[in-house]
């Protein structure tokens, strides 16, 4: 792939992304219902790494023809920019990808040793039965003095972690932080924070995404209180958990606890939009509409499939001769050397021509 490829593949995919998550952001406001909205973010980041592997394994249509049209010494202008863009741009994107992976990883080790070091694990059985709480199988629970919030995290064992202070409470609060832990675990939200985390790398630079991170994180939190509180029968009861586990996480900071892992509670703007929800949830018990989760799902797996043939004509050695672009080359020799299946994939030749006919005008 060369720089103008890659410029017209990121180029495309930002403006594909900016559209799902914009539908996808809407019809969560639209549908009212966080369980359908967890599933719905789960689509759109499954379908933004299907948008890329699509960009890299496919040909896509070419609707639009390069915007820019001239004699050989201002098209070859235009490509001599062009190019100067992209490697720069291609520079700081891989630079930002290689800090936040180098990153991530380093979190994640320190996740690793904070559980093994500073975290005593409780015995689930015990737990088990004096909540009757159904944890799922190999769930660790862990007790710590150094975090001053709960948590969970998964990698190999789900795992819970409570803050020492946290067991002096009564039975109540106890029970609505382990009900919100394990509905996370539950409802594989640790899955999806990975698939967010993977989507959020590539897209560092993106504000869509970073839109779409914090919304997710919100309404995972959101389904997950109304689990808690639709469980312990009394949503007033599970408010006055909110505002304990609150003061609990803002008495201190977690200096020992890398980030990376679902808490539950660590921003106080969050909980407040968390406690306005339940208030608006005790006020309104109206059951969700089941088909608008359905038709949510549809119109957006829809959508996805239709924006992936969205491309932005950057490309100004795009050939003209064909509406479809090439075969990438790597699969193209798959379908040729696996299926025996031959594919268009001679672009390249094509822009070395063109190219190689403007500079030939310029010094002529």
């Amino acid at each position: 792939m060369d720089s103008m490829q890659s410029l017209e593949v990121a180029s495309s995919l930002s403006m594909q992304l900016a559209v799902v998550v914009t539908a996808t952001i809407v019809l969560q406001h639209w549908l009212g219902d966080a369980r359908a909205a967890c599933r719905l973010w789960t689509l759109c980041f499954v379908g933004v790494l299907g948008l890329i592997g699509a960009a890299l394994l496919l040909p896509h249509r070419r609707i639009f023809d390069f915007p820019i049209s001239g004699d050989a010494q201002v098209m070859l202008l235009v490509f001599r920019c062009q190019t100067a863009i992209a490697t720069t741009l291609l520079m700081i994107w891989a630079t930002g990808v290689f800090v936040l992976i180098t990153r991530r990883l380093w979190l994640s080790f320190q996740l690793s040793q904070f559980l093994s070091d500073q975290c005593v694990e409780l015995d689930v059985a015990v737990w088990r039965g004096r909540f009757g709480l159904d944890f799922a199988r190999r769930t660790r629970l862990l007790v710590s003095d150094k975090v001053h919030g709960p948590f969970c995290w998964q990698l190999h064992r789900p795992t819970i972690v409570l803050p020492r202070e946290l067991l002096s409470e009564d039975e109540a609060t106890l029970r609505h932080v382990l009900l919100h832990e394990v509905s996370h675990l539950q409802t594989s939200h640790p899955m999806q924070h990975f698939l967010q985390g993977v989507c959020s790398i590539i897209f560092w630079f993106h504000p869509a995404m970073w839109f779409a991170a914090r919304d997710a994180d919100l309404t995972r939190e959101f389904l997950c209180d109304e689990v808690a509180a639709t469980a312990s029968g009394k949503i007033s009861a599970y408010l006055r958990t909110l505002a304990k586990v609150a003061e609990y996480s803002g008495s201190k900071p977690d200096v020992e606890v890398p980030r990376g892992t679902l808490a539950f509670g660590n921003q106080k703007s969050a909980l407040l939009k968390r406690s306005d929800r339940l208030v608006r949830l005790a006020g309104h018990a109206d059951q969700p509409h089941r088909w608008r989760g359905l038709a949510a799902t549809t119109g957006l797996l829809l959508l996805i499939v239709v924006v992936q043939q969205l491309w932005l004509p950057t490309n100004v050695l795009a050939s003209s001769r064909s509406q479809w672009s090439p075969w990438p080359t790597w699969s193209a020799n798959l379908c040729h050397d696996a299926f025996g299946i031959c594919v268009r994939d001679y672009e390249s030749f094509e822009a070395r021509s063109q190219l190689h006919e403007w500079i030939s005008q310029c010094d002529s």
